[in-house]
């Protein structure tokens, strides 16, 4: 009589097969390749082409990166040299141009101009700066703040006849490094000379807020020269 084999339920015949396979590890190939067709059993070799390419795509990915940012810091670099120039240019507007609208601005006359970009110094200006240093009423550091000014005036104010002195700054986007260096060679002209000084910054831009510190500091800003 033949023998009649228990039959296994579900899970105790999935048991089994996996204790099998756990007691010989070359059966795992095998019931693999009958299980799992030929694309499931290529996919390792396919991932590891697909990580590859990942890894060359980032590659490139880190290489066009690089390349943005130079490109970013190019640009950056020409606008600042462009704004550089701009302001260079205003600079060479200044005793044309700039000088007419400071004396309507202000309502000046009998205008005399002490330093620009266009012309040199006026010697007895400086023969005083050099005497202001030597006696202390002013430092080295201010000194040469006022040669570093890009435009001083000596006038009269049309009303009153009372001598003034103006001290300019030129730059296309006026800012708060502006108003700062002319406020300082505003208050380095009051020290030598001890009469009105009037601080002026010019330009084409000036954000609110940096237009508010001026008025709060008495700096006259002209605009769209």
């Amino acid at each position: 009589m033949t023998e009649t084999i228990p039959q296994l339920d579900s899970e105790s015949l999935v048991a089994r097969i996996i204790d099998e396979l756990q007691a010989n590890p070359d059966a795992q190939t095998l019931l693999l390749r009958a299980l799992l067709t030929q694309e499931f059993l290529g996919m390792p070799i396919r991932l590891e082409r697909v990580e590859a390419d990942v890894a060359e795509l980032k590659e490139r990915m880190g290489r066009v990166e690089a390349d943005i940012a130079e490109l970013k810091s190019d640009v950056a670099e020409l606008k600042s040299d462009v704004a550089s120039l701009k302001g260079d240019m205003l600079e060479m507007k200044l005793d044309r141009k700039v000088r007419p609208r400071i004396i309507q601005h202000l309502s000046l006359r009998q205008s005399v101009v002490v330093q620009s970009p266009v012309q040199e110094p006026k010697p007895e200006f400086f023969d005083q700066v050099d005497k202001a240093v030597a006696a202390g009423v002013i430092n080295s550091s201010q000194e040469a703040r006022l040669y570093d000014t890009d435009f001083i005036l000596q006038a009269r104010r049309r009303a009153d006849g009372v001598p003034v002195w103006a001290a300019v700054e030129a730059s296309n986007t006026i800012g708060q490094h502006d108003l700062k260096r002319v406020g300082q060679s505003a208050a380095a002209l009051q020290a030598i000379f001890e009469q009105d000084v009037l601080a002026i910054a010019i330009g084409y831009h000036i954000h609110p807020q940096d237009r508010q510190s001026a008025e709060a500091e008495g700096i006259h800003i002209i605009l769209n020269v």
